[in-house]
């Protein structure tokens, strides 16, 4: 049976290196974006691959691997935070 990849199994020879606003946008209501972070939401990963926004109207893929390593390192250290914060709050409860 012949199926459509999804998005998180699309390699890079086969996405665009730059997005427009619109394209990322409509990814993002479909729910297939993660931004970086809740408040870093400039870098998200989409398709298995980081992206940059670019001013107001473009996203460029990342391709350089120390700032694929960083957002990777970042994302970690975010849930981490995010984890450790949401534990906190449970217990002042």
């Amino acid at each position: 049976m012949n199926r459509r990849p999804s998005q998180t199994e699309l390699p890079a020879h086969r996405l665009p290196k730059v997005m427009t606003a619109t394209e990322m946008r409509k990814h993002w209501l479909d729910r297939e974006v993660i931004p970086l972070s809740p408040i870093l939401d400039m870098t998200v990963k989409y398709a298995g691959h980081w992206w940059n926004l670019d001013g107001n109207d473009a996203w460029v893929r990342a391709v350089d691997p120390n700032a694929i390593a960083l957002y990777e390192a970042t994302q970690l250290r975010s849930a981490e935070t995010l984890k450790a914060i949401q534990q906190k709050l449970r217990v002042q409860k």
